[in-house]
């Protein structure tokens, strides 16, 4: 019995508060009476579904994403598309390094007259 009442005070000492219960949505809110915490919710809830609605109304179309590089125009598979973008830049820098590669060299272009003067 007195094994009980000893956790029955660690617990009691360990509860959260008001306000934290308030805070995770398990106690209503104190200040508002209850009779008016429905409501009062339904009110709140209301005025989000309101907003949202709202905003998806006015948001720019695809085409206007895609255009200021917000969306990527792709035909993949949106679980595929950030593998897709890697594959691009890994294909964009293989080329560039053929690119650099296969360029002249500086004295080729200056015997060729395209650069001038002395290549250090």
């Amino acid at each position: 019995m007195r094994k009980s009442n000893e956790e029955l005070d660690q617990f009691l000492k360990e509860r959260p508060n008001q306000k934290e219960l308030v805070d995770r949505n398990i106690l209503k809110d104190p200040k508002i009476a209850p009779a008016l915490q429905h409501q009062a919710e339904e009110l709140k809830r209301a005025k989000l579904e309101t907003a949202l609605a709202h905003k998806i109304e006015n948001r720019p179309p695809a085409s206007e994403l895609i255009d200021h590089n917000i969306l990527h125009a792709s035909h993949v598979a949106p679980a595929l598309q950030s593998k897709e973008a890697e594959l691009k830049r890994q294909q964009l820098e293989d080329t560039l390094n053929h690119k650099i590669q296969d360029r002249p060299a500086p004295e080729t272009l200056v015997e060729k007259h395209i650069l001038e003067g002395q290549v250090a």
